[in-house]
C-alpha cells in the first residue's frame, strides 16, 4: 500500500516511509504523517542527531 510523503508529496511504498508525529502545542494539535526515507534522511533525521549531541554535552 503506498503512502504520500508529508514533506515532498511523493507517493512511495509503505515500507519506504518513516512515521512522524509532532505535538505542536497549538490549535493545530498533533501532526501525524508518513515521510519518505529521503526526506527523513535529509530534513528530519539531522534534527534528532543534533538533539542527541546537545543532551550529551555538559
Amino acid at each position: 500500500m503506498p503512502e504520500t510523503c508529508g514533506i515532498c508529496g511523493e507517493t512511495v511504498p509503505f515500507d519506504a516511509t518513516v512515521h512522524a508525529m509532532f505535538h505542536t502545542h497549538s490549535e493545530t494539535g498533533v501532526i501525524d504523517v508518513y515521510v519518505c526515507q529521503d526526506c527523513y534522511d535529509e530534513r528530519l533525521g539531522p534534527m534528532f542527531e543534533r538533539a542527541d549531541t546537545q543532551e550529551q554535552s555538559p
